[in-house]
């Protein structure tokens, strides 16, 4: 369900499509978060997304409906000259956010990793959480520069928070999930610096990079049931093929050359360095940089430095066969990567500058990197980076809290409507007691009311069977005779019922076609 609705997301050409495809891959996450639903940490992981998602999700059909009436068409529009209003591409831009994790709705994404591994390599690492750039790329030529200013303020936000809270991660998974954001951040970035080719390199680059990681993750997960630093380090040594392709693809994601990611992390440094707002965009982009290579160093420091006795008792075969094809292409795809963005349409900007730049950036955090020590971040402050910068409380109190409280409210109103509904009820039951029990006069006076109208319905039924009764018979004989006739349409043959079915579909599409253009 989810790769078919993926596929229809790239290939819709119009928005209604695109919104279906939107909503399966949301319900594809939610029952991906919850598959192991006995645990606690699953339900409470799928909630959460499902609640702050669906929230931004409600800004998708407002901005899809302000480009309807803008451009008086449900297509997806190629470049005409006429640009998107900025409050409906912030409506977008929120959308996006909810979906691609971005500040202030990245905190979902932690809890996503609740749901089993390899899955999340690839729904959440590498195509779930895309879905809100790939949303920006198709409406990109409608979007001012107002709007792509604030897209690319959205991005380097997310970059540099995000980045931290993967700095100071005690879990690889939760690295990763911070780094999945950062990452998208970077896209965003190069979107709001106007470059949907720098996006669309870094797009293809982090899909093999993440999906990679994720599922080298995985594999720790399922040898030693966790994958909390503590329980995992110095397990590179014993997993060494594992440990091989996730420090591979941890220098990829770095931007260490010739690996996939140098060229797309190149793409968006330059990207940055020829905007208008390159004092700030480039800073952010290098800072990011910088950030990335800081964790990727610290998580592959812990996953080899130290010692760990537990025994190895697990086959593994399918998931170290899928990581060596997946790190195939994160050590040659760089070559490649150019012409897939120039087939869509698009280029890659470089310079000088952005080269030396990124590799300077790598290099000096993998060094920092691996002397990151855990006591640095010991102090009880930098839980609130970890946990995603619970402001007022974050999501618990913000999200959680008030909606418990809005569904007990209402509660409190249907026991109220339901106690009105028994006790008016109770209360004409004994009034209908107290008639019946009541003295001879009042049954008398009943016992009139009840033959005048037994009098009245023998005249009213006399009158219904000589001439109602005749009509509603001719009416009768028409709808069995009408049901004659379709019952020959109800044939049971799939085939020609769904023929009927897309010819309908058609006419109600052409009528809304023709209701568009004249409207």
């Amino acid at each position: 369900m989810f790769l078919c609705a993926m596929l229809l997301l790239v290939f819709a050409g119009d928005w209604i499509l695109f919104i279906t495809a939107w909503e399966l891959m949301g319900t594809s996450s939610f029952l991906l978060i919850a598959t192991w639903h006995q645990r606690q940490e699953a339900r409470e992981g799928a909630i959460k997304a499902f609640m702050l998602t669906r929230f931004t999700d409600m800004f998708l059909y407002v901005g899809v409906f302000i480009m309807v009436l803008t451009f008086k068409s449900l297509h997806i529009l190629q470049p005409t000259g006429q640009y998107l209003s900025t409050f409906g591409s912030v409506c977008l831009l929120i959308a996006v956010m909810g979906k691609s994790a971005q500040v202030p709705f990245q905190s979902w994404l932690s809890g996503a990793m609740a749901g089993p591994t390899p899955v999340s390599a690839l729904l959440h690492s590498a195509t779930m959480v895309a879905a809100g750039v790939i949303l920006l790329f198709r409406v990109f030529p409608l979007l001012n520069i107002d709007a792509l200013y604030v897209i690319g303020l959205v991005g380097g936000i997310t970059i540099l928070l995000t980045g931290f809270t993967a700095i100071t991660a005690r879990d690889v998974k939760q690295l990763l999930a911070a780094s999945t954001s950062s990452q998208l951040g970077f896209m965003l970035l190069a979107i709001g610096a106007g470059s949907p080719g720098a996006a669309l390199a870094h797009w293809i680059a982090h899909a093999f990079l993440k999906a990679n990681l994720f599922m080298g993750a995985g594999v720790f997960q399922h040898v030693y049931h966790s994958t909390s630093f503590k329980d995992i380090n110095g397990t590179g040594k014993k997993l060494q093929v594992t440990f091989a392709c996730f420090t591979i693809a941890a220098l990829g994601l770095s931007g260490i050359p010739p690996l996939i990611a140098y060229w797309s992390k190149d793409g968006i440094l330059a990207a940055t360095s020829l905007n208008l707002h390159n004092n700030l965009f480039f800073a952010v982009a290098t800072i990011g940089a910088f950030f990335t290579a800081v964790y990727m160093g610290k998580a592959v420091r812990r996953l080899w430095s130290g010692k760990n006795d537990m025994p190895i008792n697990v086959e593994l075969k399918w998931m170290l066969t899928g990581l060596l094809l997946l790190i195939v292409f994160v050590v040659f795809g760089g070559f490649f990567l150019e012409h897939l963005v120039k087939f869509a349409g698009y280029e890659i900007p470089s310079n000088t500058i952005s080269k030396i730049t990124g590799i300077a950036a790598a290099v000096l955090g993998l060094v920092a990197g691996w002397y990151v020590k855990e006591s640095w971040f010991s102090a009880q402050w930098w839980n609130v980076i970890r946990t995603n910068y619970p402001i007022a409380g974050g999501y618990q109190k913000l999200v959680a809290a008030p909606t418990l409280k809005l569904a007990a409210l209402f509660y409190q109103l249907e026991l109220m409507l339901l106690f009105f509904v028994q006790n008016t009820g109770i209360a004409f039951l004994s009034f209908a007691r107290s008639l019946y029990g009541g003295d001879g006069v009042l049954i008398r006076l009943t016992n009139i009311i009840g033959l005048s109208g037994l009098q009245a319905g023998r005249v009213s039924r006399s009158f219904e069977e000589k001439s109602i009764e005749a009509g509603v018979y001719g009416i009768a004989s028409s709808v069995k005779a009408t049901g004659k006739a379709g019952k020959k349409l109800q044939t049971g043959l799939v085939h020609k019922e769904l023929a009927v079915t897309i010819a309908g579909v058609l006419i109600l599409v052409f009528v809304l076609i023709v209701m568009i253009a004249y409207g």
